[in-house]
């Protein structure tokens, strides 16, 4: 009987490894949303930029407004041009093929826009006719890398082809082209007085103007461009930071600089040659930054590919701009662009949409209006009219005396 009881105990505890073997050697899997690019000549695009008829918005993206023009990117695709003479009813004009493009500025006639790599410089004495001028190669050469893909000098990426793709975990850990970020938008993915009239951007933007020079950042540098001959901008001037760099913000002779570490105040009394004049350093988080004489308000947010930790304003005393120091965090949801009207503080907040501050008390800010906006991404403030973008459409509000806003209109996206 003991025989047979032990013979029994072994059997069953073959038959249960074995079960247990079965289940070890199942694979678990995962389904990506693999993007191949689709790569075309780059002189043929140059060679082809022209305004099309409007097209419907597939994608929100920065925003640029300059006198009764909106120019607005759609990620990687090109420039929406939108007339805003009537602030309630903005009417689509044109569409300028531009793949690769997410920033814009204008001054005078001319508007600066970026294709993957390089800088372009379009003649848009008459909006709806651009005309390319110039193209400075390698202004942005962190640009080279789009998704997993390197980008020959010659080439440009003018479509994705998407593809659903499953693979078993032990896999997962191979760097698979396209797969890196399987859930990236093409967003994600990649003022001053002046004796010529200059636009206004986003907290969101990599190139400002401030009188007759052009800044722009790329992931580790400031750049500074003499536009004083608009259509030929000279590069006069830079400033290496770091890595990570991500937007610029002006404000009278400085310049507020966001990375994903930290903000930097570099100073442009002598735009030539910038220099930095103090900085303040977070946990890894991306983060758009904008700012006065006394306060810079900075945004640091997770779920991107910057890989951050925190959700939360924070508030910076930057009287001392060698020393800038933290006056309090205030934790958001998910905050991405932001803007400021005197006390009043405006917070993107992602998912949680757009939120209205009274930030007469740094140290206690306080809520005054939530406003239901879908994925509310950036905002832009000139005068007393308020552009925001959201997952659905353009909004535009007209600031009240009290800094809430009112509706004026809302030029919604393609469905």
């Amino acid at each position: 009987m003991n025989l047979l009881m032990t013979k029994g105990k072994i059997f069953l505890t073959a038959f249960c490894c074995l079960l247990l073997s079965a289940c070890f050697k199942d694979k678990v899997t995962r389904t990506y949303t693999l993007q191949k690019p689709v790569f075309a000549s780059k002189a043929a695009v140059l060679a082809n930029i022209k305004a099309v008829a409007a097209h419907p918005v597939k994608e929100s993206g920065k925003i640029y407004i300059y006198g009764n023009w909106i120019f607005m990117s759609d990620p990687a695709r090109g420039i929406h041009i939108i007339d805003n003479t009537n602030t309630s009813n903005p009417q689509p004009k044109a569409f300028i093929e531009l793949p690769g493009n997410l920033d814009i500025a204008v001054k005078g006639n001319a508007l600066y826009a970026d294709l993957f790599t390089d800088l372009l410089v379009l003649d848009i004495s008459n909006p709806l006719s651009p005309v390319l001028k110039e193209v400075i190669p390698q202004a942005f050469p962190d640009r080279t890398y789009v998704n997993g893909y390197y980008l020959q000098p010659d080439q440009v990426i003018i479509d994705w082809i998407k593809k659903d793709t499953t693979v078993s975990v032990e896999d997962v850990w191979v760097d698979v082209p396209g797969a890196n970020c399987p859930t990236c938008s093409f967003a994600q993915l990649y003022s001053g007085s002046s004796k010529t009239p200059v636009g206004k951007g986003g907290s969101m933007a990599r190139l400002t103007i401030v009188n007759e020079n052009l800044f722009l950042v790329n992931t580790a540098m400031l750049k500074s461009y003499s536009i004083l001959s608009e259509f030929a901008p000279a590069l006069q001037g830079d400033l290496l930071l770091g890595w990570g760099i991500e937007t610029v913000y002006p404000f009278n002779d400085k310049l507020f600089i966001g990375s994903s570490n930290g903000m930097y105040i570099a100073d442009i009394q002598n735009p030539a040659q910038p220099q930095l004049l103090g900085s303040f350093q977070h946990a890894t988080a991306c983060d758009p930054v904008v700012g006065d004489d006394q306060y810079a308000y900075v945004t640091l947010r997770t779920g991107n590919f910057c890989a951050g930790v925190l959700n939360q304003l924070d508030i910076l005393n930057v009287s001392n701009v060698m020393q800038p120091t933290l006056v309090k965090s205030f934790p958001m949801s998910n905050p991405h662009g932001l803007g400021i009207n005197g006390d009043d503080i405006y917070v993107c907040d992602g998912s949680a949409g757009l939120k209205v501050y009274d930030g007469t008390n740094k140290s206690s800010i306080q809520l005054k209006q939530h406003l239901d906006i879908a994925d509310a991404f950036d905002i832009l403030i000139n005068g007393n009219l308020a552009l925001v973008v959201g997952r659905d459409g353009l909004y535009q509000f007209r600031i009240k005396a009290d800094g809430k806003l009112e509706l004026l209109s809302l030029y919604k996206y393609a469905a």
